[in-house]
Order: C-alpha cells, then structure tokens, then sequence
C-alpha cells in the first residue's frame, strides 16, 4: 500500500506543475460556440453539472449545443463529430472513459477544435487545453480522517461501493479514503488496520447503488461502515441499510448532494461527504474558457478547493433551495 500511495502522491504533484498551455489560437469568448458532450445524464449530480454549463452560457450570451453520451464512448465519439459539424470551436468532454475518450479529442484537434475536459479524467496523451475537476485523491483522504475520527480505536470493517471500472475518478477517491483512514489511525495510535470486506459496483446512481449495497451486506454482514464514490450511490446504501434495520452502518460519500447534506445535519448514519459541487466545476469550466479566450495563461489541470463536509462544517455548505 505504501508504494501505491506513493506513486498516487507522486504523480499529483507531477500533474500540478504542469506548464501553462499556449493560447496562439484563442480568440473572444463571445466568437465561440462551445459543444458539451456529458458522460451520462443518469444521476442528479450530472444534470445539475449540464443545467449550470447551459445556464451560464446563456447568461454570457455564449452560442452552445450539448449531448448525452450515456456512457458509451462510441456515442461520446458521435457527439463530438456532431459538434464539429455544426461549427463548434470549443468542445467540451465529460469523459466516458480515460482511455477511450482520448479518439474524442484527437477529433477535436485534427478539426482545430479546443477541448475541455470537465470533472472525470482523461490519458495525458489526449490533446486538451485544461481539465477542470475535483482533487478527488485529497477530497478522499479529508473524508478519511473524518472516518478514522469516528471510529477511534473501532475496528473497521469497510463496503466499498464504486462506480465503474476503470474509472480513475472513483480509483483517485477510493485510494485517497483508504490512505486518509491509514495516516489518521498512526498519528493517532502509531498503528493501522482497515479490513476491506466486501465492494460493489454501483453505477454511480441510487438505484443501482442500493442493489449493490444489498448484495454487500449479504456477503458480508460484519460491513459497519460503506464510503460510496459518489452521493447518489450513498443514498442507495442507505435505503439498504433502512430495509434491513442496518443503521448502525456509517456511510460516507462525494459530491456533496443537499440530500446527503441534510442527512449529515440531521444526525443520521451519514457521517461525512467530499464536496464536488457540480455546479461550481461547471462554472470553473466557463471561467476557464474565458481566461483562455482572453489569451490569458490557464493551467493544464485546474482542481476545485478540496473540504469533507460533515457535522462540523455542514451549516457552511448545506442549501436546501440549492439545484443539486
């Protein structure tokens, strides 16, 4: 484990010093018209990211299109294609996939288009200007110690419910959750123990998530704590747990849904989320466009502020009227 992680911290940094991208072919934001092709629109989290790009493309006055990928690459690839033909100049990409993806944006930039790559990762060989998204790996290991805080000297005995394979968001949350458990228990005690007893894969929705969870506390009925990668997955957990009067099983999250947040203030199993505002990666998509359309310097990778929100912190983030 202590090699991985290290390799995971390495390779962080590596991203962040990144140099700046050369901006020789930008022009006014106004003279764009941008294509955003999303990942998938099955979940709260996305739509909410897709209603925020549109809308403030509209408040901007900026000329968009988007699509619905529905997790299958081939349709992101069509999508792109499409936004091509219509004289898209900026593309933006919620990636499907990290390998697969990347023949998206080598189509952009065989057309002169500039990508964007918008909250999931892609390989590093794909052609893009910036990707905007989360620090997931430190979002994780936030949630972490909130975890290790929780359980003390307990033994833990952990449900890991993921998204899709392959899916170097959820690996980046889930490794990053591991190693914040791990680094707080040694600060606290000087030693460490996580039993990992069961993962299911819960395609980032509820529903799905609450059939893998079932399936997990089947197999392993000594689960006493569930992080799920994202909130939607965690709200599936817990309808779980309620149906089988688990409520002793701590569940912790990502994204930072007002469903979940509400849960945390009222005091219920859900312990703690890492927030990745939709919304504010949306904005942060925009904002980053216009500085390069502006010819201004942007970063190859720009992350959102990092914060596990839980008891302590939840009356700073939690907006009932809030979209997501």
């Amino acid at each position: 484990m202590k090699r991985t992680l290290a390799i995971l911290l390495a390779l962080s940094v590596l991203l962040t010093a990144c140099a700046a991208v050369s901006l020789a072919e930008a022009k006014p934001v106004a003279g764009q018209k941008i294509g955003l092709t999303m990942q998938t629109l099955n979940g709260a989290y996305f739509a909410a990211q897709e209603e925020t790009f549109k809308k403030l493309c509209e408040e901007k006055g900026i000329e968009y299109v988007t699509a619905d990928a529905n997790g299958d690459a081939n349709a992101e690839l069509a999508n792109v294609e499409n936004f091509i033909a219509q004289g898209c100049t900026v593309v933006v990409i919620n990636p499907v996939h990290p390998e697969s993806s990347v023949e998206a944006a080598r189509k952009c930039a065989e057309a002169g288009v500039a990508v964007f790559i918008m909250d999931n990762s892609i390989s590093p060989e794909a052609p893009y200007v910036s990707m905007i998204q989360s620090d997931n790996y430190t979002l994780g290991t936030l949630v972490g110690a909130d975890i290790a805080a929780k359980f003390g000297t307990n033994e833990i005995n952990l449900g890991m419910l993921s998204g899709n394979t392959g899916n170097t968001l959820g690996v980046a949350r889930r490794m990053g959750t591991l190693a914040g458990i791990v680094e707080a228990q040694l600060e606290a005690r000087g030693e460490s123990k996580v039993n990992i007893v069961a993962q299911g894969w819960g395609g980032w929705n509820q529903a799905d998530g609450q059939k893998a969870a079932e399936d997990m506390l089947t197999a392993a009925p000594e689960t006493n704590l569930i992080f799920a990668e994202n909130d939607d997955m965690a709200l599936g957990a817990r309808e779980a747990c309620l149906a089988i009067g688990r409520e002793d099983i701590v569940i912790c999250g990502a994204d930072g849904n007002k469903t979940m947040y509400g849960l945390i203030k009222e005091g219920t199993q859900m312990l703690a989320t890492g927030r990745n505002d939709p919304a504010e990666c949306a904005a942060k998509v925009i904002e980053t466009i216009e500085k390069w359309s502006l010819g201004e310097s942007v970063q190859k990778l720009v992350y959102l502020t990092p914060v596990s929100v839980s008891a302590k912190n939840i009356d700073t983030y939690y907006n009932p009227d809030s979209t997501f």
